[in-house]
């Protein structure tokens, strides 16, 4: 039995999830055939046709009844709604035989057994702005509740137009692809880096967003650029602003990634390390305020003599002060790119000191394989997939960590991580037939499958 849909089939949906992208989906799952979509509904529901009503348990993300006569989806929240909605177009079938779309009858269930599932996404002056949209699209299918978007240099603030490149982003740009993802129920999570790597500097590259335009402004910045200056006043408010100024452009959310990863002198400098905590627990008054909770890379907290086999940055007396001395609010995300067979220790250690952590995996999914089971054999708070400028050749990856963090069946994890993602890429950004288009490369050659 499966449910027919008519040309131009009827879908009811929640006012909350209005966005063109939203019609786009639907166009793209039945192969550009019209929707007649009403964005109609108060609370979280999704109708076609003569549907049944079904109970949605309270432990449940969504459900999805798909009998021979209708459609109903309930979410126990927005995003569980939207859960159930990607599930929906994801079980649409084509018979070549009737011309016609279908769907299995079908009753069907969820819930993620990771709740924070985050992606960190760089925007790099090499990232176009269609490929940010292919990969924040390409996300919110794959079930991240969470996108951190990190600006290196590629948005143009009001409050210092040196923190941009000439060539950046503006808001209402980035404000487009925000609403698209928000309207499939993913948080967009601001970043900005407080300490090292200020002005979205890069070691291996030696280039700096802002002394590259205004060597004048060299006196907000030590270690020859490499961290803010953050004693100076002027430098406080600054970074105040481009708090304020993202946090307006993301819109409403829970959280702010503050990075503070690898600002070496701190690491080795007791001193250094407690003036650093006193400037992070300031920092984390202002945005318990507004509602929000801090993330900072963990590699600061950890010392390098006692985890030689781990990514630590400090010696054990500044990781020491560091850990005892910030507040507990923050969440720590340990990145471990290279944790592929073991539960990883720094994680349990973060936790046993009383953070909220989350595993950080790379581009490997044995990486990715090792942080979920840390993660749900130990109660942790979550994911935060990263990416980098590996991107392009961990694309793969980045979808299956966002399923696979969901909660995907393990026989079908290894066709989701070779397969399903170039699926996704269709449906979400369709090429029609333009080779630069396709994919997440724009090559074709080289070693692999």
């Amino acid at each position: 039995m499966s449910y027919i849909l008519d040309t131009t089939p009827k879908i009811s949906m929640p006012k909350k999830c209005e966005n063109s992208f939203i019609c786009e989906l639907l166009e793209n799952y039945t192969y550009g055939m019209k929707w007649d979509v009403l964005f109609n509904f108060n609370d979280n529901y999704i109708t076609i046709g003569d549907y049944t009503k079904t109970k949605i348990d309270k432990h449940d993300d969504y459900v999805l009844n798909v009998t021979d006569s209708g459609v109903y989806i309930e979410g126990n929240d927005f995003p569980g709604v939207m859960h159930g909605f990607i599930s929906f177009l994801e079980r649409i079938r084509y018979s070549a035989e009737n011309n016609n779309f279908y769907i299995e009858c079908c009753h069907i269930t969820d819930s993620p057994k990771i709740q924070f599932r985050c992606v960190h996404l760089c925007v790099f002056p090499e990232t176009t702005l269609d490929f940010l949209t292919k990969c924040i699209r390409s996300c919110s299918v794959a079930r991240y509740s969470h996108i951190i978007l990190e600006f290196w240099g590629m948005l143009k603030f009001d409050c210092m137009k040196e923190l941009s490149w000439p060539f950046a982003y503006n808001k209402e740009e980035i404000k487009k692809l925000i609403k698209e993802a928000n309207a499939l129920g993913v948080e967009i999570i601001p970043m900005f880096n407080h300490l090292g790597h200020a002005s979205a500097c890069r070691e291996i590259h030696g280039k700096h967003v802002v002394l590259d335009q205004a060597p004048k402004y060299e006196y907000m910045f030590n270690s020859f650029g490499w961290v803010w200056n953050f004693k100076r006043a002027d430098v406080r408010a600054l970074l105040k602003n481009i708090r304020d100024e993202l946090i307006d452009i993301c819109g409403d959310g829970n959280y702010f990634h503050l990075g503070c990863d690898e600002a070496y002198s701190f690491g080795h400098n007791p001193d250094k390390a407690l003036e650093m905590a006193q400037y992070l627990n300031e920092i984390n008054e202002e945005l318990k305020f507004k509602g929000r909770r801090g993330i900072i890379w963990h590699d600061m907290l950890l010392d390098e003599t006692e985890y030689k086999d781990y990514i630590a940055t400090s010696t054990k007396a500044s990781a020491g002060i560091l850990i005892n001395n910030i507040s507990k609010d923050f969440i720590i995300a340990d990145w471990q790119y290279f944790k592929c067979d073991e539960m990883w220790k720094s994680s349990l250690h973060f936790k046993n000191k009383g953070f909220d952590v989350v595993c950080c995996p790379w581009h490997n999914s044995k990486n990715i394989d090792k942080a979920v089971e840390t993660i749900t054999k130990n109660g942790l708070y979550g994911l935060i997939h990263t990416t980098w400028d590996t991107l392009t050749r961990g694309f793969r990856e980045m979808i299956y960590a966002g399923v696979n963090s969901y909660g995907a069946p393990p026989e079908l994890l290894e066709d989701i991580h070779r397969f399903y993602c170039a699926n996704v890429v269709r449906k979400v950004t369709p090429s029609f037939g333009k080779y630069e288009e396709c994919g997440w490369s724009r090559n074709s050659t080289g070693p692999g499958l």
